[in-house]
């Protein structure tokens, strides 16, 4: 419930495009639960991620006059001018606080993408965000996702251990059933599902990355359908479709992720 204490932090790993950033932007859009989502390959120091969060902080609030860019050196800081940025935002009639025993509880989250980049910051920077709800003392949890086991992250010291959460890769059948959704209108679902099928099982074992996939799904669907358009062959004709489409898909799958072919 949202005027219970979470847990501090949670550790999201997987492949990258399993749908770990997907997954929770969509979970904290829909129960609409307040929450800075911040990359941090985009901001890559620690007085830029600091900053960034308190930003996007002040940005929920409802007051219509919002403060001057907020500067922030160190962790220190950030914990101070968290606080205050909690205390003087006016979301009483909104659901980011809670009425319970007459105290007034904040639920908050922090969802940091490409959490591997905090490895290269200063030393304190993992720990403090670990135990950021018992720095603060708000009800705060830091959500942390990366492609990399938490083995590789945990520091030698002063760690709090995250609650952990695997997301694994698409297996065949998922990557079959997301990539047929995207079947273009002048086809039948059936026929675009054929080609997919094929798609899979030459680039299948080399590459996982879904989006990869769905840029080769859809750079090379109009080689597969030459022969329907030409009236050489029908759209059941999967003999002839797969004769047509072979050597191109052997060439692509020379050059994946390389982007040679276009």
């Amino acid at each position: 419930q949202r005027q219970q204490f979470s847990f501090p932090s949670i550790f999201i790993y997987g492949h990258t495009s399993s749908g770990k950033t997907y997954v929770m932007q969509t979970l904290l859009n829909t129960l609409k639960l307040p929450h800075v989502f911040v990359n941090c390959v985009e901001y890559f120091t620690s007085r830029l991620l600091l900053e960034e969060i308190l930003i996007q902080l002040q940005s929920l609030s409802s007051v219509a006059e919002q403060t001057s860019r907020l500067s922030c050196d160190n962790f220190n800081d950030f914990v101070r001018l968290f606080k205050q940025a909690v205390a003087s935002q006016e979301l009483q009639d909104q659901t980011l606080y809670i009425v319970s025993n007459l105290t007034l509880l904040f639920f908050f989250h922090f969802v940091l993408d490409r959490a591997e980049q905090l490895r290269e910051m200063e030393a304190n920077i993992l720990p403090a965000f670990l135990r950021l709800q018992e720095l603060t003392d708000r009800n705060v949890t830091v959500v942390l996702l990366s492609e990399i086991v938490w083995e590789l992250f945990r520091p030698n010291v002063g760690c709090f251990e995250p609650f952990t959460l695997y997301f694994s890769d698409y297996s065949i059948g998922h990557l079959q059933k997301i990539l047929s959704q995207n079947h273009p209108p002048e086809y039948s679902a059936d026929f675009y599902a054929a080609y997919i099928n094929i798609l899979l099982g030459v680039f299948y074992m080399v590459c996982r990355d879904l989006k990869e996939l769905q840029h080769l799904a859809a750079l090379n669907f109009s080689k597969y359908c030459e022969p329907v358009v030409r009236g050489e062959a029908n759209e059941r004709d999967t003999r002839k479709l797969w004769k047509n489409i072979e050597p191109h898909l052997k060439k692509a799958m020379q050059t994946v992720y390389l982007r040679e072919i276009s």
